[in-house]
């Protein structure tokens, strides 16, 4: 009986690997990447040509998975008014973000985007973005909240308020410099305001997600794929 079972054993099926859950910090560090990669790739876009909208997707998704990371990661009553204020205020500012985006790749020509243009040269514009800077604010101090204060914590959250205001100032800057031409969106003080903010954050989240992984790595020690108790080695 003993060959057949050692047949058996060793015609098993292995078992399919687990893969974990990303952490918090960890989906803060790709958020902010993709920040990074998305102002970078526009800066390319306008040294080559007017400018095209993908870059701007990229920016924006980064930036709202930075915002729904920092505001949701934790303990949260999905009945409280608490997250209920927060999806409200991250539905707004997915509309704003991502509304005209949509709007562009469907009717780029139709009188509806020929008045979203002409309403975002309004003073009235900046207060749509309101939504943003408030929901970039609470969920960095909600976010900073939860654990103990310390740099790379306070980079990571502090990041996407820096990018909330200087979006703001982006839009103002565009108001009231509407002549201004420059070969490249590099020298314009709110784009470089945008940047500093992803790095800021990329700084941050990354330094914390890097030090997890290494502090897990001498906390866990693994066999075969089977957790070993570093003090039954001394044994």
């Amino acid at each position: 009986m003993e060959p057949n079972a050692d047949y058996a054993s060793r015609m098993a099926v292995p078992p399919a690997p687990k893969f974990r859950e990303p952490k918090a910090i960890e989906l803060l560090a790709f958020g902010y990447a993709l920040g990074v990669a998305g102002t970078v790739w526009d800066w390319r876009e306008h040294l080559l040509g007017p400018g095209t909208q993908p870059p701007h997707l990229v920016i924006d998704l980064g930036g709202l998975l930075v915002i729904s990371t920092l505001a949701f990661s934790g303990r949260i009553d999905l009945r409280s008014r608490t997250f209920i204020a927060l999806y409200v205020l991250l539905v707004l500012v997915v509309l704003v973000a991502i509304g005209p985006f949509v709007l562009m790749m469907a009717a780029p020509r139709s009188d509806l985007m020929a008045s979203l243009m002409h309403s975002m040269m309004s003073s009235g514009a900046l207060l749509v973005y309101l939504p943003l800077v408030l929901l970039a604010g609470w969920s960095a101090w909600r976010w900073l909240s939860h654990e103990p204060l310390n740099w790379w914590r306070l980079a990571a959250a502090f990041g996407i308020v820096v990018v909330a205001l200087a979006t703001v100032w982006d839009l103002y800057w565009h108001q009231t410099h509407p002549m201004e031409l420059r070969s490249s969106m590099a020298g314009l003080p709110p784009h470089q305001a945008i940047l500093a903010g992803f790095l800021i954050g990329l700084i941050g989240a990354g330094w914390g997600a890097v030090t997890g992984i290494s502090s897990a790595g001498f906390r866990v020690h693994t066999t075969g794929g089977a957790i070993e108790n570093p003090a039954s080695r001394s044994k």
